[in-house]
């Protein structure tokens, strides 16, 4: 027998969908093209993952199919999926960090081509020391296009970490007093504010049409020359396909500018999974009686085993979280 719950979330399930019908029937009466094509896609079902969708916009418009990724592709730490599912905080928590990695994916290969683009990679790893460090980081960018882009690209570059606080990629301008807000963000904005560097002695801002940051205080990135050698070239070829991209919309991307992102966030992501690398001998692991193996970290002594200038870079709560 259904509970009441259940019962409330089938019936505003099944009013939603007749509403969206009704809207359907409309536009198709009044020629509405737009609202035809938004009450289509709003009615599909999420494919599972590893499966193809097909979407028709319209009978006279070529169809777009779309493949979601499977679970084995997205590079979910294992101790994420070995989980006990036994209790519904396991399969939340699991399906909490596979929602997140799929973000990822979604935005990895087309944001971080706009950036390598649109930023020196110089400015790019000032950006992302600001964001390791959990600053204040606001990138301020007139074409709203390149400006999400530009925010949106940070979710994939810092896998397999996640930033755990504020994150608005446009900033409305009526909002700006959320710029005061006492904790770490990343925001976008289609214009700086006169009194911006008054706002925070803690603020990173990013100016992208100038290829300009300015900053508090940052220590250097740990082997930050090393992961400069690695990325410039590659930094290169995206930044030679700048005219070529200005002839297409920023979403998409020619084979050489996908290949080149991709081998982008290969080098960042094996570079921060690297600061971890030495993370099970700080560990203390426990059999249980019911044979489920509990880990325990040394936080302390994982954080002393780093050199005293690399040590803020771990003492941040996203990593904290990961680990």
């Amino acid at each position: 027998m259904a509970s009441e719950e259940e019962d409330d979330d089938l019936f505003f399930s099944n009013d939603k969908d007749a509403g969206c019908e009704m809207i359907l029937e409309w536009a198709r009466e009044n020629k509405n093209d737009l609202l035809q094509i938004v009450c289509s896609y709003h009615s599909l079902s999420l494919p599972p993952r590893g499966s193809k969708i097909t979407f028709q916009p319209l009978e006279h418009l070529q169809a777009i199919q779309y493949e979601r990724i499977s679970v084995c592709e997205l590079r979910i730490c294992e101790k994420h999926l070995g989980t006990s599912m036994n209790n519904p905080d396991d399969i939340a928590k699991v399906n909490f960090h596979l929602a997140a990695a799929e973000e990822a994916v979604g935005l990895s290969i087309w944001t971080a081509a706009t950036i390598c683009r649109s930023l020196s990679i110089e400015t790019i790893l000032a950006l992302i020391t600001g964001v390791l460090l959990e600053k204040q980081v606001v990138i301020v960018c007139p074409n709203l296009g390149v400006l999400s882009a530009v925010v949106l690209s940070l979710i994939p570059i810092i896998r397999p970490f996640q930033w755990q606080s504020l994150f608005l990629p446009i900033l409305p301008g009526k909002m700006l007093d959320f710029l005061d807000a006492p904790v770490p963000f990343i925001v976008g904005l289609q214009h700086k504010p006169t009194d911006l560097k008054m706002r925070s002695a803690n603020l990173v801002r990013v100016n992208v049409t100038k290829d300009q940051i300015k900053s508090c205080y940052l220590p250097l990135l740990p082997r930050r020359k090393q992961l400069l050698s690695e990325l410039r070239p590659i930094h290169a070829r995206l930044s030679r396909e700048e005219s070529v991209a200005q002839r297409r919309p920023i979403y998409r991307c020619n084979e050489v500018q996908a290949e080149a992102a991709t081998q982008f966030l290969t080098v960042m992501r094996r570079y921060l999974e690297s600061l971890c690398s030495d993370l099970r001998s700080h560990t203390i692991t426990s059999v249980q009686s019911n044979s489920d193996r509990v880990s325990i970290l040394l936080k302390d002594s994982f954080i002393d085993s780093f050199p005293g200038r690399d040590q803020p870079f771990v003492k941040v709560n996203k990593f904290l979280c990961y680990l």
